[in-house]
Formats: C-alpha cells, sequence, structure tokens
C-alpha cells in the first residue's frame, strides 16, 4: 500500500515554453506501507496431512507462517522441523484446539502483525483462498469463512449431527450479538491484530468460537462473512473428552455461551449490526 506521509514537495523546474517562466513540478513524496500478514494452523496429530498443507500455504502465501504443535505424538513434528522456513511454536501436552488459536493469536500480537488468517490443517481449508482472506474486506475486523453460503452450495455434506448443532448455536448467537451469521464455527478466519488486544481468551477447547463472538460483540468488532468451500474429509474426527456424543457437545456450547454472558454483558442484544458476505 502507499501512502502520503507528508505534504507534497516542490522540486525541479523546467520553462514555460509559451511565456518562458519557471515553472515548478509537484512531486508528492511517498513510502511504502508494508501490510504484515501471519498465517496460523494449529496442528494436533496431522502426520497424514500436514506436509501437504504446509507446502500448499507456502505456495499462495508469501508472509510468515505459524504452525502451534498442540502436542502431537505422531510424527507431526518432526514433520513440522523438515520446514526451515515455517515458525513452529510446541505445547508439550495437548491443551486443545481452542488453546493452539490462542497461542497464535498471542503471536501475532507479541510480534506486531497487523493481519492474521487461521486454518486448519486436516485440508478442509483452501490454501488457494489464503490471498483472499488476506485482500477482501479490509474494513472490517474479522473476515470469517462460512460453509453456508451461497457459495458452498455444491460442497460436501456435512455429518447431520455437527450441522445441526452448528445451525443451532449460529442461531443463538446470532439472537445475542445480531451479527447474522451463517456459520459459527468455521476455523478459516481472518482478523485484525489490533482488534484482538482487548479480547481476553481463555477456552482450550473446541468452544473457543463461541467465547471469541461474544467478545468480539462486547467489544464492538465488526465483521464479514466470505463463502468458502465446504469440505468434510474427515467424517471419524473425535472431538474427546466425551463430546462425540452431540446432546453433550451441545451442551458444553450452550455452558460456554452462558459464562460468557455473565462476564461479558451486551448491552443491547437485539441490536442488528449488519454483517455483510462475500
Amino acid at each position: 500500500m502507499l501512502k502520503n506521509t507528508q505534504p507534497n514537495r516542490f522540486i525541479g523546474h523546467q520553462p514555460d515554453k509559451n511565456h518562458g517562466v519557471m515553472l515548478l513540478h509537484i512531486i508528492p513524496c511517498y513510502i511504502i506501507e508494508i501490510m504484515r500478514k501471519l498465517l496460523v494452523v494449529p496442528v494436533y496429530n496431522e502426520i497424514a496431512t500436514v506436509r501437504r498443507v504446509m507446502e500448499a500455504i507456502k505456495a499462495y502465501h508469501d508472509g510468515d507462517i505459524l504452525a502451534v504443535d498442540d502436542g502431537s505424538t505422531d510424527g507431526s513434528s518432526e514433520a513440522l522441523a523438515t520446514f526451515p522456513w515455517l515458525n513452529v511454536i510446541r505445547h508439550e501436552k495437548n491443551r486443545g484446539y481452542g488453546a493452539a488459536v490462542i497461542t497464535g493469536f498471542e503471536y501475532a500480537i507479541k510480534n506486531a502483525f497487523d493481519s492474521v488468517v487461521t486454518m486448519d490443517c486436516d485440508e478442509q481449508h483452501e490454501p488457494c483462498m489464503i490471498p483472499r482472506m488476506f485482500a477482501e474486506r479490509a474494513d472490517v475486523d474479522i473476515l470469517s469463512g462460512s460453509r453456508y453460503l451461497a457459495g458452498s452450495a455444491d460442497g460436501d455434506m456435512p455429518p447431520a449431527d455437527r450441522m445441526a448443532i452448528n445451525k443451532t448455536i449460529t442461531v443463538a448467537i446470532n439472537s445475542i450479538t445480531g451479527y447474522n451469521l451463517t456459520d459459527s464455527f468455521c476455523g478459516f478466519k481472518r482478523y485484525r491484530v489490533q482488534a484482538l488486544a482487548p479480547l481476553r481468551l481463555d477456552e482450550a477447547g473446541y468452544g473457543l468460537p463461541i467465547q471469541f463472538w461474544i467478545q468480539a460483540r462486547h467489544f464492538g468488532l465488526t465483521v464479514a462473512e466470505i463463502a468458502i468451500p465446504r469440505i468434510y474429509k474427515n467424517l471419524n474426527r473425535t472431538f474427546g473428552g466425551g463430546l462425540d456424543d452431540p446432546e453433550k457437545r451441545l451442551s458444553y456450547y450452550r455452558f460456554v455461551i452462558e459464562r460468557e454472558l455473565k462476564k461479558w454483558p451486551i448491552s443491547s442484544p437485539l441490536e442488528r449490526i449488519p454483517t455483510t458476505s462475500n
């Protein structure tokens, strides 16, 4: 991005052919303002896909890349170590998906990045979308991928329980925040790093997106959605901690909502905040 950082300077001259008067030429002074971009990938036992995902990310992303290894035990750690251009933070023990994302946020804030994109390592997020995630809708604090917008209509059918829970929680989040989301759980997002600074995220598990949306609304963050391909490859994914039971998983998500609303009250829960979609 080019930014004019000071008043125009008047330098140089040449005679006017008609009047013989010396005319000054106006040459604006510019500096190049470089957007510092970080791509964060939580990794936990992804040996089947981690090499392909990292190579594809590198092909589409010209900024920094951080893998947060959340205590992998299947060889993923060793695979990550083979990429000399890759930044890696390792959790010695598995802390959970949310904890890995939070570690990525903390790294982005500490190292003064401007923008951070998060994506998963299971080949369900397309690396070719990375440039669009960074480039589009720079006017909002969060650009959130959605698997349920019109552009994703021809994608894979999700497991019935995941789709039902996503819909239930998305309706609840919308009624609280007014964001008008279509997909509250998608992990493919872009965040303005300065907007993350006031948040106090500590949900280590899969309930992190719920905690995030409520705090985002409390602090007045703006949101847009972008359609991404709906890809479901890991149909046998386990959530751990007894959360493979859909009823227990839904109860856990509702508990996170109730807990966060006690900590972060929203003054006008019925006020609609326009959430636009690409």
